[in-house]
């Protein structure tokens, strides 16, 4: 067997460099949207956002029907 000489062939620096920068931003824009979608609160025009409520008229019928369908 011969006696290898010469430099081992390794990947360049820049081919692992990218992914890693594609994979580090992914995350970061990832965490952005997260945040933005769940932590902050929805903006009603400088007013806080009121929930949706039922009329009394409306938790009847919604009794009624609950009630007929065990």
């Amino acid at each position: 067997m011969g006696k290898e000489t010469g430099r081992r062939r390794t990947a360049p620096t820049r081919s692992l460099i990218g992914p890693l920068v594609m994979l580090a931003s992914g995350m970061a824009v990832g965490v952005l949207m997260w945040r933005s979608l769940m932590l902050e609160p929805a903006s009603g025009g400088g007013h806080r956002t009121r929930l949706e409520q039922l009329s009394r008229q409306d938790r009847d019928a919604l009794e009624r029907v609950l009630s007929a369908h065990p």
